[in-house]
């Protein structure tokens, strides 16, 4: 099962950015094709953050536009919330011990133990999830 990092879903709704058209198109056929997706409740929130901010984007994504946005990943027929599971806290530990993150590192990585716990492919555009040892990872 794919389960999408924020930059996903913000590439996939802003039609301004110039990862729009490669996401779009693979996210197209995920979410027309018939097999379970994830997200992440947290996920959605960043995305949320992400889109509706005036620092990021001269003309950010309204409320109204945003919600609708999340509201189509949680009520789409294949889609599955993915929610901590009881070795995720102790995959993050595992890998903090690991790989001595600091500052930004520090949200990938429980993205990473997130997906390591709950067996899905990460689905992203930040290279920097290669670095995690036993995460799949799909790079668009």
């Amino acid at each position: 099962m794919y389960l999408f990092d924020v930059n996903i879903f913000v590439h996939m709704h802003r039609n301004d950015s110039s990862e729009h058209e490669k996401v779009f198109d693979f996210a197209l056929d995920v979410l027309q094709g018939t097999k379970v997706f994830g997200y992440s409740p947290l996920v959605l929130s960043g995305f949320l953050k992400v889109v509706t901010h005036p620092k990021i984007f001269r003309e950010p994504t309204d409320f109204n536009t945003a919600i609708a946005f999340t509201e189509s990943i949680i009520e789409h027929p294949n889609s599955r919330p993915v929610l901590p599971g009881e070795a995720q806290q102790h995959i993050f530990r595992h890998l903090c011990y690991q790989l001595k993150p600091t500052g930004n590192f520090f949200p990938d990585l429980y993205y990473a133990a997130l997906a390591i716990d709950s067996g899905c492919w990460w689905v992203t555009c930040d290279e920097g999830f290669k670095r995690f040892p036993g995460l799949d990872v799909k790079i668009l």
